[in-house]
């Protein structure tokens, strides 16, 4: 990220600039995990004096990968990117992205919720813009207004959404599109038809075959369109259920965790204009599933 300094300021303030409304504490960790530079040269001494015109480069450190890009059962909540109007995180697998009229265990954006309030020590509360599936693990973006939600919702179709899929068979083309139109059935499995039927919609899904995983396949998964279960419906309709996924044709035993990993957001901030992307790399147990053990979600 770059950012042009507007004022006079401490290198810690000019971090609060440009992160527009992080709390101190988290501008000082942006210090600790980042390299930053100051027109080409470095700096890191929160002291240090920033002119209007100096433009700073914030890199993450590659030492910090490991430890912070992906979650664990023990440290669920891993912050990608936090403003004072949206935040970006990775929901692990196994968790609702929010709560429902059916399920009202603990969800992601509840998790969220207490986190940053703790941290923060004041009440934070957020906007839900987009869901993953339980089963999914990813980039999830939150509002932190209901007029910033709104907007990102009236921009969603110009966001870019790519996901990592582990399928137990090989696509029949390198690379491909699919189409059709999906409608709730019944044990709230998504049924794909040909032609629109009464209250089914258009779906649209494309994918490029990436590399073999052992037995298995990984494909680089566009979404065009975020009906219920697309990509799990789509991949399954050519063949390729994805692994774990014994909902939509996968094997059931032994159980595994679904792979299915939401690996690329990005969309142009509602308040700053800013085009904002972000990726995600599933740990590596995500591209070598075991094939004894019941896994699911540990």
């Amino acid at each position: 990220m770059k950012y042009t300094a507007k004022r006079v300021a401490s290198l810690l303030d000019s971090i609060m600039d440009a992160y527009q409304g992080v709390s101190r504490q988290k501008a000082k960790s942006l210090l600790k995990y980042y390299s930053i530079t100051r027109n080409g040269e470095k700096v890191h001494h929160p002291a240090t004096e920033i002119a209007p015109g100096d433009v700073l480069e914030f890199v993450k450190n590659d030492r910090d990968k490991s430890s912070v890009k992906n979650p664990t059962r023990q440290n669920p909540v891993v912050i990608y990117f936090e403003d004072a109007h949206v935040l970006v995180a990775v929901k692990p697998a196994g968790v609702l992205t929010h709560a429902d009229k059916q399920d009202r265990s603990l969800n992601y954006k509840e998790m969220l919720e207490v986190f940053v309030s703790e941290r923060d020590k004041r009440k934070t509360r957020l906007w839900v813009v987009h869901r993953l599936d339980r089963e999914v693990e990813g980039l999830l973006v939150f509002a932190k207004s209901e007029a910033v939600q709104q907007d990102l919702k009236n921009n969603w179709a110009d966001v870019e959404k790519r996901y990592l899929a582990l399928t137990e068979q090989k696509p029949p083309e390198k690379e491909g599109e699919i189409t059709s139109w999906l409608k709730d059935g019944p044990k709230q499995k998504v049924i794909s038809y040909p032609n629109e039927v009464p209250d089914s919609k258009f779906a649209r899904t494309s994918y490029v075959y990436l590399r073999q995983e052992k037995r298995y396949h990984l494909l680089e998964v566009t979404l065009h369109t975020g009906r219920k279960n697309q990509i799990r419906v789509h991949l399954s309709q050519i063949g390729c259920p994805i692994v774990g996924d014994w909902k939509y044709g996968a094997a059931k035993e032994p159980v595994r965790q679904i792979r299915l990993a939401s690996c690329l957001l990005a969309f142009t901030h509602p308040r700053t204009g800013q085009r904002l992307e972000f990726h995600y790399e599933p740990a590596p147990r995500f591209f070598t599933p075991s094939e004894k053990a019941d896994e699911k979600y540990k």
